[in-house]
C-alpha cells in the first residue's frame, strides 16, 4: 500500500488509507497489551483453507544512498516498503523513514549525468 501524492499535491485516497492504518495499529496494540482477538472476532471473517505462508513484491525503492544510518554513502542499496511517494514534490516515506528524492536513474544519460 503505497500513498501516491500527484504533481498537483493531492493525496489519493488518503482516508481509506488511515482507517486501514489505525484498525491495524488498534490491533497491534491490543496484542501488546495481551489482548489476542477472541473467537467472537475471528468468527465470521474471512476463512483461507490450504494456507501457506507467502511472500511477494512490495514497491521499494532501489539506489545509491548518502546519509542512511546503515548504508554507507555512495553505496547501492534497497529500501524497505514505500508508503508514502511524492516524486514530484522530492520525498518519500518508507516503513522506517523518510527519503529526499534525488534524480531518477531513467532522467539520466548513459553516462550518469543529467
Amino acid at each position: 500500500m503505497a500513498i501516491v501524492i500527484s504533481p498537483q499535491g493531492d493525496i489519493l485516497h488518503l482516508e481509506d488509507h488511515l482507517d486501514r492504518l489505525k484498525g491495524l495499529v488498534a490491533d497491534i496494540e491490543g496484542l501488546k497489551s495481551g489482548n489476542h482477538p477472541d473467537v467472537g472476532r475471528i468468527e465470521g471473517t474471512a476463512y483461507i483453507r490450504d494456507w501457506t505462508l507467502d511472500s511477494r513484491p512490495t514497491p521499494c525503492l532501489r539506489g545509491h544512498f548518502e546519509g542512511h544510518p546503515q548504508i554507507r554513502s555512495g553505496r547501492m542499496g534497497v529500501t524497505s516498503d514505500v508508503w508514502i511517494f511524492a516524486p514530484h514534490h522530492g520525498y518519500a516515506r518508507t516503513l522506517s523513514r523518510w527519503y529526499q528524492l534525488g534524480p531518477r536513474l531513467a532522467d539520466r544519460d548513459g553516462s550518469g549525468r543529467r
